[in-house]
């Protein structure tokens, strides 16, 4: 038997997943990998810790492989995207990685703020903190030692490739997550490379997803036990995967992705460049289309943020997780007037207000650990389900969403985005669309599947998903509850306001 294993860096987390022929998950393993979270909004993490964990992590997948008789085709990548390390010609990073959810370049923003409608028409991204681009720029002015000695500036999946491959390259969908990149051409702009002050040869060479970049460094597949030229394919980013993974091939579907962050994605056959620069469109892991795409920058985060700090006297947030969730779910529907802004890493479509901050209102002291709990699944609901009201406009009618990551574990939580969205919401056993995503790239690649939908359907023939139905009278006053949270962001953002909890930080 024919299997691939698929390599997915998260933010928090990377794992790697041996899929057989069909796309069933035969083994797995994790690790947790955790960034830094700085006072002051930075956000970075060693490059070590990749350089310590993959080679260990595809060390034990290995062997299950072979225990298993099933031999290896390929290695398909998937990774968070955005992020930047600056590496020398051997690919050494020069500093840790700037992480995607960093804050450090919110004064470069406003700075290029005048040219944010141009640069939107050619990458379809506003200039904003989340973006790879800004982060290089911040590079060149503030750390002009490490600016001057990098070859290249990689993002996080571009740094395990050349780990693997010994190439410096990426593919489309990872080059559509800088601000550099021009969604029509496919090609590095000169102009904007020039903007954020990145020469062009300091970039990555370009490939389309689903690419086999390379064959497996002989160095490293000693350490792995991997074989040695086994073919790598750029899968793509990890929320492009994650929609090839839930089937997203047409626009009368959208899926939602809750991670670290969340983020709604819909199709597109064209690049779709929304007039008022509320959601962004990136190159999709289907080739020869585009994604739609709307994010809150902190959602999974912001439910372990809590388990973490409020949690019932167990050893460890993932223990919390079934009982917080069953003490959610007893809070009822408006979580008995709790509201959360889960704005605590800036808040993402329509507003891009980097400043934004997290904020549970209308506590008293009646109010539980469970209504807090259900405070914050209802509040990510919300943002998600303005959301799709902005998808729907600019790509027409959704007739259902899917649903993935770690917090549709929770029934209660794809329940209640059925409610909010006024939609079936669609969940697939394992829950784990990103990896599969990676596969179905991997199986393509290697001729194990003819294409990305026979690669689907190969894998959810056996199960299909879990269908959610919307309840009508809890869209209603899903509804209302979302029109007081958008009322509190409101007032919050008021310049006095703002100005006060400026003054004192």
């Amino acid at each position: 038997m024919n299997g691939i294993v698929t390599l997915d860096i998260g933010t928090t987390s990377l794992r790697a997943t041996l899929h057989d022929e069909e796309g069933r998950a035969l083994a797995s393993d994790q690790r947790v990998n955790l960034p830094v979270y700085y006072p002051d909004g930075r956000v970075e993490q060693d490059a070590e810790a990749w350089e310590i964990h993959i080679p260990s992590i595809l060390r034990g997948i290995a062997g299950k492989a072979g225990l298993s008789g099933v031999s290896i085709a390929g290695l398909s990548l998937t990774a968070q995207r955005s992020s930047v390390i600056p590496v020398d010609r051997e690919g050494q990073a020069l500093r840790p990685a700037i992480m995607w959810q960093d804050l450090r370049t919110k004064a470069l923003c406003t700075e290029l703020g005048r040219d944010d409608r141009l640069i939107f028409s050619t990458t379809g991204l506003r200039v904003g903190t989340v973006y790879s681009g800004i982060k290089m720029l911040w590079i060149r002015r503030n750390e002009p030692e490490v600016f001057a000695r990098t070859y290249k500036m990689l993002g996080i999946h571009d740094f395990v490739l050349h780990m693997l491959t010994g190439r410096f390259v990426t593919d489309h969908t990872l080059a559509s997550r800088t601000n550099l990149f021009d969604l029509e051409k496919l090609i590095w702009d000169a102009g904007l490379t020039a903007t954020f002050g990145v020469g062009p040869g300091m970039l990555c060479d370009l490939v389309p997803p689903g690419s086999v970049v390379g064959g497996l460094l002989s160095g490293m597949a000693r350490e792995t036990g991997l074989p040695s030229g086994l073919p790598v394919i750029s899968a793509g980013g990890d929320q492009q995967c994650a929609a090839l993974g839930l089937g997203l091939f047409s626009q009368d579907r959208a899926i939602t992705n809750t991670g670290t962050g969340s983020y709604l994605i819909g199709h597109s056959d064209r690049p779709l460049i929304d007039p008022e620069m509320r959601v962004s469109c990136n190159v999709s892991g289907l080739p020869g289309a585009y994604i739609v795409e709307a994010a809150l920058p902190a959602s999974g985060s912001v439910f372990r943020w809590f388990s973490e700090l409020f949690s019932a006297g167990t050893n460890a947030c993932e223990d919390d997780f079934d009982s917080l969730c069953a003490e959610a779910e007893a809070s009822g529907p408006g979580a008995k007037g709790v509201l959360l802004i889960p704005h605590f890493n800036g808040s993402g479509t329509p507003l891009w207000d980097s400043d934004a901050r997290g904020l549970f209102f209308n506590l008293s002291l009646s109010t539980t650990r469970g209504d807090m709990a259900r405070a914050i699944l209802e509040g990510i609901a919300f943002e998600l389900g303005g959301s799709l009201g902005l998808l729907e406009e600019l790509c027409g009618t959704v007739t259902s969403v899917s649903v993935s990551g770690g917090l549709t574990r929770a029934p209660l939580f794809n329940q209640i985005q059925a409610d909010v969205f006024g939609k079936p919401t669609l969940r697939y056993p394992g829950a784990e669309a990103t990896s599969l995503g990676a596969w179905m790239a991997g199986a393509v690649a290697t001729g194990i599947a003819a294409s990305y939908p026979a690669a689907f359907a190969s894998a959810t023939r056996a199960e299909g998903p879990v269908r959610f139905e919307p309840s009508s009278e809890n869209r209603l006053r899903y509804r209302e509850l979302r029109g007081r949270a958008l009322a509190v962001y409101a007032a919050l953002a008021a310049p006095e306001i703002r100005q006060l909890f400026a003054q004192a930080k």
